[in-house]
């Protein structure tokens, strides 16, 4: 589940129905992208970048990293 995307798109006052228009999709599908259940194209992620004014890195990358992309890695 993309736990981010759902947090800043609530805290900035926007519903599923909201976003699903920005990617163009039914707000049943943007429903099972945001709930991980279908991956976001890279051209989705860039629109609801766009939209919701934040970096992509933020919403889609922040808590997925493991300790070797996040630098903390030996090798």
């Amino acid at each position: 589940m993309y736990e981010k995307l759902k947090e800043i798109r609530e805290k900035k006052g926007y519903k599923i129905e909201d976003m699903a228009v920005i990617i163009n999709k039914s707000p049943c599908n943007y429903f099972k992208k945001e709930n991980g259940d279908v991956k976001f194209s890279v051209n989705e992620a860039l629109l609801i970048s766009k939209f919701l004014k934040c970096k992509v890195e933020k919403i889609f990358f922040e808590n997925e990293l493991s300790e070797n992309e996040k630098g903390g890695g030996n090798g």
